[in-house]
């Protein structure tokens, strides 16, 4: 595809009418009830209760109508950056000049794009995969994984959702033309340095990295008051390797950590669970 043109790929997101259609929606059920209560000798407030409740889920099955229909939500590529865009504004999310990380994660008939740049990566999601063959540039980005296990979705901070029958080969071929042959397949800045995920390494700033084959360690992070995700990774070529991750939660704060073992680095949620996905029993192939 020419790097100069534009592509846009509208993502599930809500409709401008959509909010006005569930208020109207939950207003027209309990009005509804609170006359047939009225028409009783029960109290006709009590009318909000069943209204109120069935306003609500219709309102949700209306929304995850509406979402998969198309709604104001687009990836916008550009030459030279790709854009999360809606009629009012538009906000730069990869910078497609500067290195950025790509990797296409595959399994059960679906397909996840990560492209990892900044803070948190940016997580696109197929509903069903076509039967096409990647291209030569991105065969060697591909990573077979359970998805069914992998907690990611439209829900994921800076993940968004295709509509249905939308495909991200347009996307793939697009970002070919600027992705650099020796990429990494994740670039994650952390507060000690920069994780850096390749086919067969993963290592953290200029530490020596780990080397397949890795595999995950029984882990777990201490904070005061509970546990928060923790992910430990070993590599067997090199003994004594390792790395300790722990997710980084909004809710928990870093001086709050009270495990023995010190964490190397603090990860977002989503790269968490591309690294578990990747590093599962049996190790990676």
């Amino acid at each position: 595809m020419d790097p100069a043109a534009t592509l846009r790929v509208p993502v599930c997101s809500d409709p401008k009418w959509l909010r006005s259609a569930v208020l109207g929606l939950t207003a027209g059920v309990s009005g509804l009830f609170i006359a047939l209560f009225a028409s009783t000798n029960v109290s006709a407030a009590l009318g909000l209760v069943p209204g109120m409740t069935v306003g609500v889920f219709g309102g949700s099955a209306l929304a995850a109508w509406a979402r998969r229909r198309g709604g104001t939500i687009s990836l916008v590529a550009t030459p030279g950056r790709l854009d999360v865009s809606d009629e009012e504004r538009r906000v730069e999310v990869v910078d497609l000049t500067s290195p950025y990380g790509a990797l296409l994660l595959t399994g059960n008939g679906r397909r996840v794009l990560i492209l990892s740049q900044r803070n948190d990566p940016v997580v696109l999601i197929e509903s069903l995969a076509p039967p096409s063959t990647p291209s030569a540039a991105w065969s060697a980005r591909v990573a077979k994984v359970d998805l069914d296990a992998v907690a990611l979705s439209a829900a994921t901070s800076h993940a968004f959702a295709l509509l249905p029958g939308q495909s991200l080969d347009p996307l793939l071929a697009y970002l070919e033309a600027t992705l650099e042959p020796d990429a990494p397949w994740m670039l994650q800045p952390t507060g000690t340095g920069t994780l850096t995920l390749a086919r067969d390494t993963l290592a953290l700033s200029d530490r020596t990295p780990l080397r397949d084959p890795i595999h995950p360690l029984n882990y777990a992070v201490k904070v005061q008051g509970g546990q928060i995700a923790g992910l430990g990774l070993a590599s067997t070529a090199d003994e004594g390797s390792m790395l300790l991750l722990a997710c980084d939660e909004a809710t928990v704060e870093k001086r709050a950590v009270v495990t023995d073992n010190p964490i190397d680095a603090f990860i977002p949620m989503s790269t968490y669970e591309v690294l578990r996905s990747l590093y599962r029993e049996p190790v990676k192939a």
